[in-house]
């Protein structure tokens, strides 16, 4: 146990802190579900994906493989609370704390309500958030806003939230206005805390002082991690009254103390960070720490070519052990355009470090462009003045599509700069958050052009929240400054696809063999052949080898089996169903995927080094995989009479890797009756695999689009989906 110089509790969490290996990840697959087709066999259970409500009133987008969060994401156009925290523990769990409730977390609110895994665990199929509230010792419970009680045992009461009624609990909150006699609320049915290591522990007292050189409480705590394994120790640490205790064990650590400044009106006009270093060494009494606000005066600011207004800036301190272990340190601004910015300047530190400032910002007015920079260097510079030179900058056009029958969420975007820092961090299974981008204002469907920043190596990591809350992600994209480039999102037909990858490093192989084990499994694509979506519901997967079945499996996505000796012949048959959701496009695929791994090493087929995979040694599959790109609005719909689509036919790739057979055959036809009757669509190609394909659009019902393709190595595709696009309403032209 560790406490503050008040008492409360100070959990061993490594707040925006990840345990990270520098080498790549070749960890286990996705989450497995059990399968009684065959012995050995995992299925990979399809990920699933919940918006879980924080007590705060904040909503997450928590998506999951089994019991293990993949991603998470705080959905825009909703009030933060100012700055956010977001972290991930050794668990697995992931974290995420609005600024203006951490002067309760630790006392009152339990860490346990901010984890975000737990709550896409606990929460109910209606949103409800279970609480479990323990009052002083003799008082009556009595429910805080927002709550409903359901049971009372003494001095312990149960109860629950709802979406709707957390925005009156968070107001209880901010206004300091919960009952009196409440000692805490915790998620019902969280584990309990974990077991500190069994370190002798020292005591580590950091001491605060505002600007005016009084003791000085800081709203958002310390964050203390050890710098030579952070799986050793991390957590936040409430400073109340100036002052703040943890017990920790000897070793180097790195501090970061916030606070944040108020106007007479009470409103936050500054944030500001100092950064430390400290030693505690064995046989030691307490070590102190002087966390003095006035070091942090160096305001960060950038400037942009054309005008802009802030509405993202993400700091982060990256720190590797001699281990070669990373963590880190990040927050994300609330109000970056009204709340000053400041850090403290710091060298280099002897084993490594990585300081980012990422800045977003928006056209005035409503235009439609922005900047999304990054700036990156081994120390944190005296100078935080960063200039976005233009000859430092590349232009991506955002195209964005979604399917009509959108809901009321209006869509997000997320970018995040990627490093071999983050890479390290993502490599060892945790997550660096990535930020909404333009938060509450992103226009889906709709058009946006976005100039990024080269100065910190250009490569960048994009995602997309459809209005379905469905997920689209990119490999990591490189840029180069002086380029322009055409990125379109949830642009259909969309299907599964095994995909072509570039910088790949996230994600496992999607198709794979290696040290006696093949694994499959197939995401959703859209018309950019290096996305992965998150899976339909409704799922089928039967996988056949050498002719024998193998996995006949609803609810799941592919699988891992054990692999023949010798040539083997792999036949996936993957049916998915989005009828259930009240989507009107691309509602049913049938996909039948026939290949043959010889089992020999050929260099064509290594995998990539820096590309996770199952299992190890890893020779790419050479499967067939389609990417499509049709004509037609960002509604998906078309208006066209005669209906144009371009087809690529590849292999699945990695960075250049892949099978290099011929493709020998490609066919595409089109149903307006439910496939009762087809329409051959003509085909003309231009080489490699690439078609042109144009049919006659001649019903009034939405059309089912069928395309079949071989290569020269005996692989086969063949792949069906409903409602592949929407026909204009009043008629074609």
């Amino acid at each position: 146990m560790t406490t503050t110089g008040n008492g409360r509790a100070a959990s061993a969490l490594a707040v925006s802190a990840a345990v990270a290996a520098a080498a790549a990840l070749t960890g286990g697959p996705p989450a497995t579900a059990a399968t009684t087709t065959a012995p050995h066999v995992r299925a990979i259970a399809a990920p699933v994906a919940k918006t879980v409500t924080l007590v705060t009133g904040q909503r997450v987008r928590v998506d999951m493989e089994g019991q293990r969060v993949t991603a998470y994401r705080v959905l825009p156009g909703q009030d933060t609370g100012g700055a956010l925290l977001s972290f991930g523990v050794g668990d697995g769990d992931r974290y995420t704390l609005p600024a203006d409730a951490m002067p309760e977390i630790g006392g009152r609110l339990d860490l346990s309500l901010f984890d975000v895994t737990a709550l896409a665990r606990q929460t109910a199929g209606d949103g409800r958030i279970p609480v479990t509230l323990d009052f002083a010792a003799g008082a009556t419970p009595t429910a805080p806003p927002g709550v409903r009680l359901t049971s009372v045992d003494g001095s312990t009461a149960t109860g629950y939230l709802t979406p709707a009624s957390a925005a009156a609990f968070a107001g209880a909150v901010r206004g300091r206005t919960l009952p009196e006699a409440l000692g805490s609320v915790r998620l019902s049915g969280a584990p309990g805390a974990a077991a500190h290591p069994d370190f002798p522990l020292h005591t580590l007292q950091i001491n605060a002082t505002g600007l005016a050189g009084a003791p000085a409480d800081t709203p958002m705590g310390s964050i203390v991690l050890n710098t030579d394994d952070v799986s050793r120790f991390g957590t936040a640490v409430p400073v109340d009254g100036g002052e703040g205790n943890v017990q920790v064990p000897a070793g180097h650590y790195a501090i970061y103390t916030v606070f944040l400044d108020h106007d007479a009106k009470g409103s936050a006009v500054a944030y500001r960070e100092v950064a430390q270093n400290a030693t505690v060494a064995d046989g030691a009494g307490t070590t102190t720490v002087a966390a003095d606000e006035s070091a942090a005066d160096k305001r960060v600011t950038v400037t942009t070519p054309r005008p802009a207004t802030a509405d993202l800036l993400k700091l982060t301190w990256f720190r590797k052990g001699p281990t070669g272990i990373v963590s880190f340190d990040s927050v994300q601004i609330g109000d970056p355009s009204t709340e000053a910015v400041y850090v403290n300047s710091q060298p280099a530190a002897p084993g490594g470090s990585r300081y980012v400032v990422q800045w977003g910002g928006s056209a005035p007015d409503g235009g439609a462009y922005r900047y999304d920079l990054a700036f990156g260097s081994d120390d944190v510079p005296a100078d935080e003045s960063f200039a976005a030179r233009a000859d430092r900058l590349a232009t991506v056009e955002q195209h964005f599509s979604a399917d009509p029958a959108g809901g009321d969420f209006p869509g997000a975007f997320y970018v995040l700069p990627v490093s071999d820092w983050t890479r390290a961090v993502e490599a060892a299974g945790q997550a660096v958050l990535a930020p909404p981008v333009d938060p509450g204002r992103t226009s889906i469907p709709g058009n946006r052009t976005e100039y990024l920043g080269t100065a910190d190596g250009g490569s960048w990591l994009f995602s997309e929240l459809t209005p379905q809350l469905g997920t689209f992600e990119s490999d990591i994209t490189s840029l180069a400054a002086g380029t322009t480039r055409r990125i379109d999102w949830g642009h259909g037909p969309l299907a599964p696809a095994l995909g072509a990858h570039r910088d790949q490093q996230l994600r496992d192989c999607t198709a794979c063999a290696g040290d006696g084990l093949f694994s499959l499994y197939l995401p959703t694509g859209d018309s950019e052949p290096d996305h992965i979506g998150s899976t339909a519901t409704g799922t089928h997967f039967t996988l056949y080898q050498n002719g024998a079945k193998v996995v006949d499996e609803a609810d799941v996505v592919g699988a891992q089996v054990p692999a023949a000796a010798g040539p083997t012949t792999y036949r996936a048959v993957y049916d998915t169903d989005l009828t259930a959701t009240g989507a009107t496009q691309s509602t049913r695929t049938h996909t039948d995927l026939t290949f043959r791994d010889t089992g020999r090493a050929d260099p064509d087929l290594a995998l990539p080094a820096d590309v996770p995979c199952p299992e190890t040694g890893c020779r790419i599959m050479p499967a067939l995989t389609l990417a499509y790109r049709l004509d037609s609005d960002q509604s998906n719909t078309s208006a066209l009479a005669d209906q144009t689509m371009d087809l690529t036919v590849g292999h699945l790739s990695y960075d250049g890797h892949g099978s290099l057979a011929a493709i020998t055959s490609a066919a595409v036809s089109v149903s307006f009756d439910g496939g009762a009757t087809w329409q051959a669509a003509t085909l003309t190609g231009t080489g490699g695999g690439t078609y042109h394909a144009s049919w006659r659009n001649t019903g009034t019902t939405a059309p089912v689009l069928k395309v079949t393709a071989t290569d020269a190595a005996g692989g086969s595709l063949a792949q069906t989906v409903t409602d592949a696009y929407t026909l204009a309403a009043g008629g074609l032209r």
